[in-house]
């Protein structure tokens, strides 16, 4: 039995990215000694974090056979909504109050998202594309450019933008550690791990990209499972959006602006087919790493972020080449 996981794994996209993640990361140690650091590995994590639950919620909607471009409009204007309505009030709570407010707006635009999508079969993109646009104009209407400083921000957000685990301090006698949102993102890894493989829900949304007219044949309600994935999907963002801003120390409602590239690249990297179907959260996470690695090193050594975009564009070209090679193999056989 183990033998045969082992195979079929060997088989599987995600051990083509963990390959090319090994190499990559062999690569860069080489030229950049410190790369394998504990310091710069926390580092690494720490940019993962919001772009891990973001992609948690981008592949579940590219298994259904669509690509979301709203998830980061409804991120920033959840937690910058949520930002505003605590400091209106002189919140004075925990932080998991306002990251439960934040949650509940994105889910909110997610159902705006699936409604959309079930009552006039609009494609998803064109529909998360539109929803977007919409909320980043209402946005710029409303609020213009004006940000939430840090002294503004609650208390609970600053507190929790300082929360570390596994301090340690390194030869220059700075402290480092590990975020405690990195576990977050960890935990919503897991929960989308069990809720596609271990849920009736998550088998749909499978069936729901492969062949949605058989999926319908064989049972499932697919205007539910569409309700489930992009109201899963806001919620994330919501999420994602608060742990934003906290770690930021302040709410911009302009941030995000054509960031989503980036999440799409490790989500398909990872192994899920852009044409629906496939997908898995270790693939999403192992795409993560690849993409994380390659962008913070880009960085280091000062590649221009224009750059750094032309590389993730070649990324998704080439996860989508390798798929496709992948797919006519299989169609042959």
């Amino acid at each position: 039995m183990m033998q045969s996981k082992l195979k079929k794994f060997a088989r599987s996209n995600e051990f083509i990215v963990l390959i090319i993640l090994v190499l990559v990361m062999g690569l860069f140690s080489v030229l950049n000694p410190s790369f394998l650091t504990l310091r710069n590995l926390f580092d690494l994590f720490r940019t993962m974090i919001v772009t891990g639950i973001f992609a948690c919620g981008v592949m579940m909607i590219i298994i259904n056979g669509g690509i979301d471009m709203s998830f980061m409009a409804i991120a920033i204007c959840s937690a910058y909504m949520t930002v505003r309505l605590a400091t209106s009030l002189g919140f004075q709570g925990p932080i998991l109050v306002l990251m439960i407010i934040s949650a509940v707006i994105g889910m909110l635009f997610g159902f705006l998202n699936a409604f959309l999508v079930n009552k006039f079969e609009i494609p998803i993109f064109i529909v998360t594309l539109s929803v977007a646009t919409s909320i980043r104009g209402l946005m710029l209407n409303f609020v213009g450019n004006e940000y939430v400083a840090s002294a503004e921000m609650p208390a609970c957000t600053i507190e929790f933008s300082k929360t570390y685990w596994f301090n340690m301090v390194d030869a220059t006698g700075a402290s480092y550690g590990l975020h405690f949102s990195v576990f977050i993102m960890l935990g919503i890894m897991i929960l989308t791990h069990l809720i596609l493989g271990h849920t009736i829900i998550g088998r749909g949304v499978y069936a729901l990209g492969g062949d949605s007219a058989s999926a319908q044949r064989i049972g499932y309600n697919l205007t539910r499972i569409r309700m489930f994935i992009y109201g899963y999907a806001g919620l994330l963002a919501g999420i994602a959006g608060l742990i934003y801003v906290s770690n930021n120390r302040m709410a911009d409602p302009m941030s995000f602006q054509g960031e989503e590239l980036p999440v799409i690249a490790a989500v398909v990297m990872g192994g899920t087919s852009i044409s629906g179907g496939k997908g898995s959260v270790l693939g999403v996470f192992l795409g993560l790493m690849l993409t994380n690695v390659i962008n913070n090193n880009l960085a280091l050594i000062n590649v221009p972020s224009y750059w750094q975009k032309f590389t993730f564009g070649l990324l998704i070209i080439f996860a989508v080449l390798v798929q496709s090679v992948k797919a006519k193999r299989e169609a042959r056989s």
